[in-house]
């Protein structure tokens, strides 16, 4: 009787354990996106913005919260960046769009067949680099990478440095996402 009581504290403290170690890595993986999407940012370039400010779009408000906090002292192209939770019904008036793991199945769907010329789309999610985005991150030997979609840059009005490219698996949309 005596153990029983043990093993669920126990099990609760390992439970409570994990999701603070959970948040705290989410957390710092986004910190790291963040630094890592700041120079994507310098080394493309738009044809034209809509807007005085960079129009940073998150498809995840947590997300965006950590994206917000990391770079709203940034500026690019002489323009400070506004940050904004978009979800896959609403209009696109963005420069860049971030979408997270959890909502990539509904972006997917909505951008597989659209253009949307002039818009930077960044995702975290396997198989959105051929589907839907321009870079892509992923993880390989435990490191976040990053793969460019050539082929979807190419027909998006956006042009990317050399510089930016040679650091990036380079993918085009005919090929299958191996990560």
């Amino acid at each position: 009787m005596r153990l029983l009581p043990r093993i669920v504290i126990l099990f609760l403290l390992y439970s409570y354990s994990y999701n603070v170690i959970g948040v705290g890595i989410n957390e710092r993986e986004y910190n790291i996106k963040s630094a890592f999407i700041a120079n994507f940012i310098r080394y493309t370039r738009w044809q034209h913005f809509s807007s005085d400010q960079f129009r940073f779009c998150v498809s995840s408000v947590a997300v965006s919260s950590i994206f917000s906090s990391q770079l709203a002292s940034e500026e690019w192209f002489e323009r400070k960046p506004t940050f904004k939770f978009i979800d896959s019904n609403e209009l696109i008036n963005c420069d860049l769009l971030f979408i997270d793991k959890e909502s990539s199945t509904q972006w997917r769907g909505y951008l597989k067949n659209t253009e949307h010329p002039n818009l930077l789309i960044i995702s975290e999610s396997r198989g959105m680099s051929q589907s839907s985005s321009h870079i892509n991150f992923f993880l390989a030997d435990n490191k976040l990478r990053f793969e460019i979609n050539t082929t979807r840059v190419a027909s998006s009005q956006l042009t990317i440095n050399a510089s930016l490219l040679r650091l990036a698996r380079i993918i085009s949309t005919a090929e299958v996402d191996d990560d």
